[in-house]
């Protein structure tokens, strides 16, 4: 960032100019740069308009194992940094009279996830297909294709198998056994609610979101070898001391 004065009659006004990065065009993609796991948006919004509404999901589970949750019931960033929504907007006088409205993108994920996501493939499917797939655009290190690529090309040698546990099936313990499970671990969640999911189980409503799609998106995950030992108090019915000598 390189300070400059530019000289004025009256005043001086102090410019600020910034020399464009790598990342600056990704920064330019403000949808995607305002979702905490750096969602595409852009790239299966674009899907669904041209037809291709498999592609779509694909592009929107890459980096997120609840798809499907998250286009009920996300809070979309994405939607409150659309461009789209600030655009001006002008009468036939061509008098500015407010701004355009943001792109529905959380509808249009859910969209995309009810015509190729779980809620109508089996999990195993799902995971064929999405390990299957190569972003060609946008794709970030997070990415579950981005991952498999670097396993193959050597980037990181993939865990053989070895256990290890994880406390709580809330949406931030699924997400790290989904992706521990990518790097060739076992890994064994343990629950003391009756069911997984945490608080999109115990806290959303059941019209926001129905039971059967949160157990489909967990299903997924347990596709891919995640154990899940719901009704299990850590400290009382297993102690830490047990887990960390090796998971059971």
């Amino acid at each position: 960032m390189l300070p400059m004065r530019v000289q004025g009659e009256r005043a001086s006004t102090q410019l600020r100019v910034e020399l464009p990065g790598e990342s600056y065009h990704r920064n330019l993609i403000s949808c995607q740069q305002a979702c905490p796991v750096r969602t595409d948006a852009r790239g299966y919004v674009r899907a669904i308009a041209a037809g291709r509404h498999e592609e779509a999901y694909l592009i929107a589970r890459g980096p997120n194992p609840f798809a499907s949750i998250c286009g009920r019931i996300c809070g979309a960033p994405c939607e409150a940094a659309c461009r789209r929504g600030r655009i001006p907007r002008v009468n036939s006088d061509g008098v500015y009279f407010g701004e355009d409205k943001p792109i529905s993108i959380r509808a249009l994920k859910r969209f995309a996830c009810e015509q190729a996501g779980p809620e109508t493939r089996e999990p195993d499917q799902v995971l064929t297909e999405v390990r299957n797939f190569v972003p060609s655009v946008c794709a970030d290190a997070n990415e579950m294709a981005a991952l498999l690529r670097s396993a193959l090309r050597g980037g990181f040698v993939p865990a053989n198998g070895e256990r290890i546990a994880i406390i709580g099936a809330g949406p931030a313990g699924l997400s790290a056994a989904h992706d521990l499970a990518l790097l060739g671990m076992q890994p064994i969640v343990y629950e003391s609610e009756p069911v997984p999911a945490g608080m999109l189980y115990l806290g959303v409503p059941e019209y926001r979101l129905p039971r059967e799609l949160i157990r489909r998106e967990v299903a997924v995950i347990e596709a891919l070898g995640v154990e899940i030992r719901c009704s299990v108090s850590v400290g009382k019915d297993v102690t830490l001391a047990d887990l960390r000598r090796r998971p059971r």
